[in-house]
């Protein structure tokens, strides 16, 4: 999928997204220098939330979900979905502290599937209608605040 270039530094930002999600996955390969235990993991998951996911989130909400929202009732439901489903991801890590040992492998694998299937959706689906649907000088002035919240 050619990504539009307002969109691009977003895009990249999931790859990390994505490959967190597969490692917190039942039937994960090790990766080099990644955790492999299920405490570890949770350690790591905790980590990247707090250092890219909200961040990520913020960029998203901030930038191109109140853009897309405001040009269409379509885009602006995808985008209600999509943050409501920020909120949950968020809850979920914040809560994996207090899942005992024997259950933190299945909470893990429901973190990381969810993860997965939210970048996913906005890859797959709502990106494709935004730089489909936009006009040049909205996803123009998207590119603006995408590299001015970046550069804060």
């Amino acid at each position: 999928m050619k990504r539009h270039e307002s969109l691009i530094p977003i895009s990249r930002q999931h790859h990390g997204g994505l490959l967190t999600a597969r490692l917190l996955q039942h039937g994960a390969p090790a990766y080099k220098g990644m955790p492999t235990t299920p405490a570890a993991k949770r350690d790591y998951v905790l980590a990247f939330l707090q250092e890219h996911l909200l961040p990520h989130f913020k960029l998203e909400e901030e930038t191109v979900f109140i853009l897309a929202s405001d040009f269409s009732e379509e885009l602006q439901q995808q985008a209600a979905a999509l943050q409501a489903e920020h909120r949950k991801l968020e809850q979920l890590i914040l809560a994996l502290p207090a899942v005992d040992a024997a259950n933190l492998p299945d909470r893990l694998d429901k973190v990381g599937k969810l993860l997965e299937q939210h970048i996913r959706q906005e890859e797959r689906v709502f990106f494709e209608i935004v730089q489909q649907k936009l006009p040049g000088e909205k996803l123009r002035l998207l590119q603006q605040q995408v590299l001015r919240h970046l550069g804060e």
